[in-house]
């Protein structure tokens, strides 16, 4: 897998550059309603929108994807979450930013939107590496959230910045490799990097959880205060109208197809016996809901 995971990395940055729609500045951005979690509120926030086509999902053919879709391509969004707690600011990813320049994230006017500025975060959760969900991190060279320390997995900066595992893959390949360096550079030299492993508890009712197949080091965080949760499960589901019905549907930008099933086969499992609502980044907007048992599978309930 070391050399099929930079290759779909790039894939990954290639696919958004084609496939995202732009979206005019004067656009607001989109903040939706807070859910309240025990002592916490979460705010969705909108990035933008896009749609996967089907070939870049495996485990079924078209037409059987079609026929569960009832569409030609099942639609998504692309969203962070603010977390408020008192006086703090959090955020769970950073949407894609201004990593293209025909392109810029909806994220910070979306923030403004839940009136919020980049200045009041503390802490931002990074779910993994991949270019919409850190692309918000950097703004002309310096961290977008100046305040704020931005915690990872150990494992996915671990492969991201090895020298080793970039050396090993073609260098047409090397392009998320070296967006990620450039980006944890920044971060480093403001002293706002935290690497973390596994069940390390990042803030008060703030747990990481290994979500691992997406990519090697794919972190949710589980939220829990005054017997409430709310489960940040990141690229966990890619497209729901397929993944729901069909939890054994890949996403080729898995870096490790069987472990990343069984990893959402796992997760929803877990959320339906405990009935624990989740966040999912790229649920068509706002992405907050339960998940329902339904046939052989599964339904996703959108918190209204």
């Amino acid at each position: 897998m070391d050399t099929l995971q930079p290759l779909l990395g790039l894939m990954f940055v290639v696919f958004f550059a084609v496939q995202a729609k732009a979206v005019p500045q004067s656009e607001t951005g989109k903040a939706s309603k807070a859910v309240p979690v025990g002592d916490f509120s979460v705010v969705p926030l909108w990035d933008g929108e896009h749609n996967f086509p089907l070939s870049f999902f495996k485990g079924a053919d078209e037409a059987t994807m079609r026929e569960l879709i009832g569409a030609p391509q099942p639609s998504g969004s692309f969203d962070a979450y603010l977390i408020r707690h008192g006086k703090e600011c959090f955020l769970v990813d950073v949407g894609n930013g201004a990593l293209r320049p025909d392109r810029i994230g909806q994220l910070p006017l979306s923030l403004k939107k839940a009136k919020t500025a980049p200045e009041d975060i503390s802490k931002i959760f990074i779910t993994h590496f991949h270019g919409d969900h850190i692309g918000g991190l950097i703004a002309d060279g310096k961290p977008a959230f100046p305040k704020a320390q931005v915690y990872v997995a150990k494992a996915e900066y671990d492969y991201w910045t090895s020298e080793e595992i970039m050396r090993q893959v073609e260098e047409s390949r090397r392009g998320t490799f070296l967006m990620v360096r450039g980006m944890m550079r920044v971060l480093e030299q403001a002293k706002l990097l935290v690497l973390f492993t596994p069940g390390d508890v990042l803030s008060p009712g703030i747990t990481s959880v290994a979500l691992f197949g997406h990519t090697p080091g794919h972190t949710g965080f589980m939220l829990d205060s005054g017997g409430q949760r709310l489960f940040f499960v990141g690229d966990l589901v890619h497209a729901g109208s397929l993944q729901f019905p069909r939890p054994d549907i890949t996403a080729v930008f898995d870096s490790d197809q069987m472990t990343a099933k069984e990893t959402r086969l796992r997760v929803f499992k877990q959320v339906v016996a405990e009935k624990i609502p989740i966040a999912a980044v790229h649920l068509p907007f706002p992405g907050i809901g339960l998940v329902r048992p339904e046939g052989g599978g599964y339904r996703f309930e959108e918190y209204q």
